[in-house]
């Protein structure tokens, strides 16, 4: 098949319109009609409890800035508000039970019961309730991101849903929305190979499983204070009582020891693209350490190349990158990009050299001489650490850009049995979850249909 047929129809008026495109990429949220009519599945489950929501507008600062200013509050009590815009707008999350009838509920009560969480409600002045609504927290991928037939591609909440805790849903949709458009243009352009788009899902697909399971781990951490609270009278929480004290204290070093919901750099600016087959890899030296925690600097092959300033404190590197590929060259003589820039244009490769002679600074945080950079600022490859290995042959040079858009399968990754095959990925990765037997906080995996899964969010069906 080399096209795909949709059926757009007019909410308001009903009329359809038919339409014939090369590519669908499903950014239609998690309801994803796109992804249903597609036949593609999700695997995860929700959270045991559902949870209420209230944006309203309030000056009452004098009761809501009572503690100082701030961006979100977690309550003991398992409530959350979150200022949403620094003047007077503000969005309360409040846990409910699944039996809970939510016609019954009176959202200035529910604001009043979050901000007093166990002392009882604390009433404020509330100018406007702007909107309800009701939502079920659930952890999900999909089984895959792309259809047999090649053409149809999931993106963002289609793909992936995850808590809020972390803020990883809107970074994930954006890189995943980043990575298959410019893999679409260069199909589109003439210059990408079959490689490129199995290399989506390859890529992408195990940022989303190791996010939305750390979504939840956080997700864990204020689910067990809370459960720690509960049945401790307010007496006892507002007492200056060396019990107390020491419960809070319990609380407070708690939070502090497993406060990555806020300093998971590692994980949300480090990860690397292994195993891709548009990523050549290393050539020598180990590959540098990398945690949830922290943030490595390196341009190691499917790495996003780290950003430095020049020598002259205002430009950045990312400034001087082309709109697709770029090659940066440290070394004195740019022979090596100059090669590069010639056999791209015999490729029809778009390709933008960048000579930086006299940035040791830069060169030294980048570690190589020469460096492949793509379209998204991963680094598709960069050459040997010796000096000496810096003359390669045309052949190599081909090798290395053909590799990069995907008109042949990286040897790293054939050599382990990936993408050997063109468009053959739309089962692979699937078993990256191996070491995650449930999504972390969920009751477990769940079909995903809105008849099983009670108090789903209009959003999610």
């Amino acid at each position: 098949d080399d096209a795909v047929f949709s059926t757009l129809t007019d909410a308001h008026t009903g009329k359809e319109v038919r339409i014939r495109s090369k590519y669908v990429i499903a950014c239609d949220g998690a309801g994803s009609r796109v992804r249903r009519s597609a036949g593609l599945k999700l695997t995860g489950g929700p959270l045991p409890h559902a949870r209420y929501l209230v944006h309203f507008r309030s000056r009452d600062l004098s009761k809501l800035h009572s503690q100082g200013q701030f961006w979100h509050i977690f309550f003991t009590g398992g409530g959350v508000i979150i200022n949403q815009d620094e003047i007077d707008t503000w969005t309360v999350h409040c846990p409910i039970p699944l039996e809970q009838d939510v016609s019954a509920l009176d959202p200035k009560a529910m604001v009043y019961k979050v901000l007093g969480s166990q002392t009882g409600p604390c009433p404020i002045e509330i100018d406007e309730v702007l909107v309800t609504s009701v939502y079920r927290p659930n952890l999900v991928v999909a089984d895959t991101y792309r259809t047999e037939g090649g053409r149809i591609f999931l993106a963002g909440d289609s793909a992936h849903q995850n808590v809020p805790t972390g803020g990883y849903g809107m970074n994930m949709g954006v890189g995943d929305a980043y990575d298959i458009g410019w893999k679409l243009a260069a199909m589109i352009k003439g210059y990408g190979g079959p490689h490129l788009l199995d290399s989506y899902e390859i890529e992408r697909r195990p940022v989303a499983l190791r996010n939305v399971n750390r979504s939840g781990e956080h997700a864990s951490v204020h689910m067990k204070y809370v459960e720690w609270v509960k049945g401790k009278s307010p007496e006892f929480i507002l007492s200056n009582e060396a019990e107390s004290l020491k419960f809070k204290s319990k609380i407070r070093d708690f939070v502090l020891t497993t406060d990555g919901e806020n300093k998971d750099h590692g994980l949300e600016m480090g990860y690397r693209h292994d195993g891709s087959p548009v990523v050549c890899s290393d050539e020598g030296g180990p590959e540098p350490p990398w945690s949830v925690r922290d943030y490595v600097a390196s341009t190691w092959p499917g790495s996003r190349a780290p950003h430095v300033f020049l020598e002259d404190g205002t430009t950045s590197i990312f400034d001087l990158y082309g709109l697709e590929y770029t090659i940066v060259d440290f070394t004195p003589s740019g022979a090596l990009s100059r090669e590069f820039a010639t056999m791209a244009g015999d490729l029809n490769v778009p390709l933008k050299r960048v000579h930086l002679p006299h940035e040791p600074h830069v060169r030294k945080i980048w570690e190589r001489d020469v460096v492949l950079v793509r379209p998204d600022g991963h680094v598709a490859w960069r050459c040997p650490s010796s000096k000496a290995n810096n003359v390669m042959t045309g052949k190599h040079i081909e090798e290395v850009l053909m590799c990069a858009t995907g008109r042949r399968c990286a040897p790293s990754a054939r050599d382990s049995n990936i993408a050997s095959e063109p468009s053959s990925m739309t089962n692979v990765a699937r078993d990256q979850r191996t070491k995650i037997t449930k999504f972390a906080a969920t009751v477990g995996d769940v079909e995903q249909d809105a008849e099983r899964i009670r108090m789903m969010g209009a959003f999610q069906t």
